[in-house]
């Protein structure tokens, strides 16, 4: 009888060893999801020829819109939450009274930065050298990628 007890309670100490062990593997293998869905999978596409000609069109839609006096629709190519229609009218009205309107134009500087995954953007930034009436402007151009659209 005795060896019987001992038995039982060397059959329970290993049950109860075993059950440890099943509890830390199942930690272990919840701890590991959490890491695998904490990853972010992202590409980093930095200045390729494609994302600044997308860029490009954007601000040649933009030069050719002011060009034909058609603010309206120049004002849409810009990111209404940043930018207002007063400001966005005072600083072409500031740049055309102090420089002249608009002869040529001519992308001088380009950098972009595209992620495509989990944490996706797109952002461009395009330097123009723009010849004016009275003056030789370099104008700056900062854009991002909304709902598949650049905007200014």
């Amino acid at each position: 009888m005795e060896n019987i007890n001992k038995y039982l309670e060397l059959r329970n100490y290993q049950k109860r060893k075993i059950d440890a062990l099943l509890t830390v593997k199942r930690y272990i293998l919840i701890l590991v999801s959490f890491l695998f869905v904490g990853c972010s999978y992202d590409k980093i596409y930095e200045n390729r020829e494609s994302d600044k000609q997308d860029a490009q069109k954007v601000i040649n839609k933009f030069y050719f819109l002011i060009q034909q006096n058609n603010r309206e629709d120049a004002f849409r190519l810009f990111n209404q939450k940043t930018t207002s229609r007063e400001k966005f009218n005072f600083v072409l009205d500031k740049v055309e009274n102090e420089n002249g309107k608009i002869k040529n134009d001519s992308l001088s500087t380009w950098q972009t930065l595209v992620v495509k995954g989990t944490n996706s953007k797109s952002n461009y930034l395009l330097t123009y050298e723009v010849d004016r009436d009275f003056s030789h402007t370099q104008e700056t151009f900062i854009m991002q990628k909304e709902n598949d659209t650049i905007k200014i």
